[in-house]
């Protein structure tokens, strides 16, 4: 039986070193440049990006695939390239007409996977464009640090969110916006008049009622692209806090899990950097979510938290037309329940890339306050509602979705906000 099992060991080593074998002979698909013409457009002005494709693998591509240029959420050109050798490179080019502000260009090597590759996971490219009528000076303007002032405040109490400003450029910044926000939402952008010299830094705050609970707070210099920079991409500063008071002994703690491959699908959806996925887009899901449950006592958390929680997890998978799952836990007996939102049939659902990356947040949190829902005890409710047992993937039509009055009573009586 010994010499069995060894045999058995040895094959799957084997086979497994052939497929490796095979897979180091293939494709390796990626944009290795991209230039603009004018480098610094002026709104309305005719630009020309040119995206630099290379093979970078040791086989040439055995079929057609695409190069696709999005700003922001909307296609701008696509072509259609074949028999790339390795080590070959080709320039595409094509033109944008440039809108005021800031966009963010996705230009994405073979989206629709049809070739097979060494890696699969190099095939996207990310740059912020801003358009505006003011001169490039060389500024650079970055956010080094975010507070909160006075530190560690009640919820409820007034404080000024501070953010410290730095240009790091070589030239002056004609004015200094700084836009900030809580859980994805911008609460105001606060602008300074003064030129900022290279080489220094500037303090600019804002008043703020601290909010209860773990808060995604975030700072962003030149929120709406009104400057040029050396680095568009630098500058924001994103931190968690959490205000007292703490949750109390009967409430419900739950976590929000994104799987990273779930954060994969998720930027092809919205169109947005992994960065702003985490910052603005995710936070605005647990918002959303603690809306739905106000007056519950319930509190949501991104990082993990301490003691016994149940989670939400947000999976890859793709079950359509099932877009979530979680057990049937009448008077929430179990506090560690464990619910799935099945990230893999939204993305499937190509239509709902057209929707605004704030409407797709509201989507997600609907569903995932749905499972969320039969964590805590709730069936399906025939009258509508959030609790609703079909499931509504428009999120135009979903955005306000509440609990229906009896789902709500049911809640607020199992998990009270006064604890007794």
């Amino acid at each position: 039986m010994r010499a069995f099992k060894v045999f058995i060991a040895c094959v799957v080593l084997l086979s497994g070193a052939g497929a490796w074998a095979q897979l180091f002979q293939a494709p390796d698909l990626v944009i290795t440049a991209v230039r603009l013409d004018p480098a610094f457009p002026a709104p309305g002005s005719s630009v020309q990006i040119v995206a630099t494709i290379a093979n970078q693998g040791t086989r040439t591509t055995n079929d057609v695939f695409a190069v696709e240029f999005k700003a922001d959420r909307f296609q701008i050109g696509i072509r259609f390239l074949a028999d790339l050798a390795p080590g070959q490179s080709l320039e595409i080019p094509v033109v944008w007409e440039a809108k005021p502000g800031e966009t963010v260009f996705r230009i994405t090597v073979d989206p629709f996977k049809t070739i097979s590759e060494l890696d699969e996971t190099n095939n996207s490219f990310y740059q912020i464009v801003n358009a505006t009528v003011h001169e490039f000076t060389g500024a650079d303007l970055v956010v080094r640090r975010l507070r909160v002032e006075p530190e560690s405040p009640l919820a409820g109490e007034q404080t000024r969110l501070v953010a410290t400003v730095a240009n790091v450029g070589y030239g002056p910044a004609l004015f200094v916006p700084v836009g900030f926000y809580v859980d994805g939402e911008q609460l105001a952008v606060q602008t300074l008049s003064e030129r900022l010299p290279a080489g220094q830094e500037v303090t600019v705050a804002l008043p703020w009622a601290a909010e209860v609970g773990e808060k995604v707070l975030r700072a962003k210099a030149d929120p709406n692209g009104e400057l040029f920079e050396l680095d568009e991409a630098n500058n924001a500063w994103t931190d968690y806090f959490e205000f007292a008071p703490p949750p109390n002994r009967c409430a419900q703690i739950v976590s929000l899990e994104f799987a990273s491959t779930s954060l994969v699908l998720l930027e092809e959806m919205t169109s947005l950097p992994t960065s702003d996925l985490v910052a603005l887009f995710i936070p605005a899901i647990r918002r959303q979510m603690e809306r739905d449950y106000e007056g519950v006592n319930v509190r949501f958390y991104l990082r993990q938290p301490t003691g016994i929680f149940s989670t939400v997890f947000f999976s890859p998978e793709n079950r359509s037309p099932i877009l979530g799952l979680a057990p049937l836990d009448f008077g929430n007996l179990r506090k560690d329940d464990r619910g799935f939102v099945f990230v893999g049939s939204f993305h499937a659902n190509r239509g709902l890339r057209l929707a605004p990356p704030e409407l797709l947040a509201i989507l997600f949190a609907k569903v995932a306050s749905h499972e969320l829902g039969h964590m805590l005890g709730l069936g399906h409710n025939p009258n509508g509602g959030i609790m609703n047992a079909q499931a509504e993937i428009n999120p135009y039509l979903v955005q306000n979705a509440k609990f229906r009055p009896e789902d709500l009573e049911y809640l607020k009586r199992i998990l009270p906000l006064d604890c007794r």
